[in-house]
């Protein structure tokens, strides 16, 4: 008995393969599939080819599959008369992809009710003689297949409710947890595929009481989000490598001042514009180098929309308990693919870290950048009596006073690095974890989105376990040793053509890893490939 299919339609851009995607992806979801939604489309206004794809299964999944049970391609009328059926039904050429979901909603025996629905709901502003129409079309789709495509329709799938679910991007996910984590401001010069963080975080502004402002460019946006630090509000900016390039003299700023700011990277394949709407994994190095010099930030990489939510709310209490940068490391797969996850938490409870007392003296300087416990001084904010204090993008001494003495240069170093142990011993400091059996004959490691894709893998390979790294950086050495102790063989899979993770544990351990596994053509991986690679 079969317990889970995979539909996809496509078409050109302008067809509105998204959009239909998405209404039979909810269709699904409300009918109490687990959902997942991955969507590929060239980066063209008009032109190119569109393709979304949908993995619903009685019980929880975590990818797309490569191989669907049905497609629906508007560009191909070899196998299905699209446009003389839509024609015919009274339907436009924006109708057509409608029709096509009539006729998977027949193929894959669900409520034609619950498909009109969900198409109401998405035409919910429009007129109701558009909502009527598109109701038309989708009929007549599935009365076509229910006359002519018997022979391939699938035995009906029973499913469970979904009261406790939600279906939604990555970047969605991220937006809440930021809110969840205290975030006031949030800053971004629109780039994919970071941008639907704006959009999310814009419409949810009022509810949540928050400011989301669309700055004029990534050097403004990283700036205007470090003087909000200074000014003791939480801050989060959002962008791709291309935009990242250009906030790095600000991160440099924010480390020397000890500024929290949380930064999305919602990676893309480059050098340079690369694929801009494509997936890949080649930002890794760099967001744990960038900026001259050294100094502490936090690496998050979640691999679904629940790390998307609890990293991003915890980056907000991390960079400011730190005074530190933390950069949420994602790519296009996440940001942009649809899952279903269990809701999340309602209950928030922030603590603030940091602050000076109000009764800080006022006839004393303000030590600032005073060497204390773990590295870690206590700020002020402006307007705060005896808070006053120098900041700027200069080696400084405690006051704050620029200096280029050496033993105030080695002091203020050393005080900074302080932070690395102590934040590594955190409790909230999320250690690799091990998926699979304790013992196995070969273990994958990875990290971010490729999380779902190897769970699917897993239920198909033998003696096979994973370790998935949601914080990579400080690179939590201790803890991985730990996990890998007992292990017979181990391949690293990534979406780069340098395995930077192998590279990363070779630097951080001494282990040489010599099984890799890599894809880099700006697709995700998909279970079959890494089935095929290691069974």
């Amino acid at each position: 008995m079969s317990t889970n299919f995979n539909f996809k339609i496509a078409g050109s851009a302008g067809e509105g393969i998204k959009k239909a995607g998405l209404i039979f992806s909810k269709t699904c979801f409300k009918q109490g599939f687990f959902v997942h939604g991955y969507t590929e489309y060239p980066s063209l206004i008009r032109g190119g080819r569109n393709t979304f794809q949908i993995h619903a299964s009685v019980e929880p999944n975590s990818s797309p599959l490569r191989e669907p049970d049905f497609t629906i391609d508007l560009q191909n009328e070899a196998d299905l008369p699209l446009s003389q059926i839509n024609k015919d039904a009274g339907g436009t050429f924006q109708t057509k992809n409608v029709l096509g979901l009539g006729i998977a909603c027949f193929i894959f025996d669900l409520n034609l009710d619950t498909l009109n629905e969900v198409i109401a709901d998405t035409f919910g502003k429009k007129s109701q003689a558009i909502k009527d129409l598109n109701k038309k079309i989708a009929d007549a789709g599935y009365d076509y297949a229910s006359k002519n495509l018997k022979n391939k329709a699938l035995p009906k799938i029973e499913t469970n409710n979904t009261d406790e679910r939600l279906y939604l991007t990555g970047n969605e996910a991220i937006s809440l947890g930021a809110i969840a984590g205290g975030m006031k401001l949030y800053i971004a010069y629109p780039m994919t595929p970071a941008t639907s963080i704006l959009h999310s975080l814009a419409s949810k502004a009022k509810k949540a009481d928050i400011v989301v402002r669309h700055a004029e460019d990534e050097i403004g946006t990283i700036n205007m989000a470090i003087g909000a630090g200074f000014a003791g509000v939480r801050a989060m900016v959002g962008t791709s490598g291309g935009g990242f390039s250009l906030m790095t003299e600000g991160l440099g700023l924010a480390a020397v001042t000890e500024t929290p700011v949380v930064i999305v990277n919602s990676m893309r394949p480059g050098p340079a514009s690369g694929m801009p709407t494509w997936s890949g994994q080649g930002d890794l190095l760099y967001m744990i180098n960038a900026s001259q010099d050294e100094f502490l930030r936090v690496v998050m990489t979640p691999g679904d929309p629940e790390e998307a939510f609890s990293l991003s709310k915890l980056a907000q209490n991390m960079a400011e308990k730190y005074q530190i940068p933390v950069i949420i490391l994602t790519d296009k797969y996440l940001s942009e693919s649809y899952f279903t996850t269990n809701k999340f938490a309602d209950t928030h409870q922030n603590t603030r870290y940091g602050f000076a007392k109000p009764d800080t003296t006022k006839d004393q300087p303000f030590k600032r950048y005073q060497d204390q416990d773990y590295g870690i001084s206590e700020r002020s904010i402006p307007g705060q009596p005896g808070g006053v204090h120098l900041c700027n993008s200069y080696e400084h001494d405690e006051l704050g006073y620029a200096t280029e003495e050496s033993e105030e240069r080695i002091k203020q170093v050393e005080k900074r690095a302080k932070k690395t142990k102590h934040l590594l011993n955190d409790p909230a400091f999320t250690t690799p974890i091990l998926y699979g059996p304790k013992q196995a004959d070969q273990t994958i490691i990875s990290w971010g989105s490729n999380k779902g894709v190897i769970l699917e893998a897993l239920k198909t390979i033998n003696s096979t376990n994973f370790i998935h790294f949601p914080i990579v950086w400080p690179f939590p050495k201790e803890a991985f040793l730990e996990l890998i102790k007992n292990t017979k063989k181990l391949v690293t899979l990534e979406c780069n053509s340098t395995a930077q993770l192998n590279k990363l544990i070779g630097q951080e351990t001494g282990i040489q890893i010599k099984d890799k596994l890599l894809k880099y053509d700006g697709r995700p991986f998909f279970p079959s490939e890494i089935i095929k690679a290691l069974s």
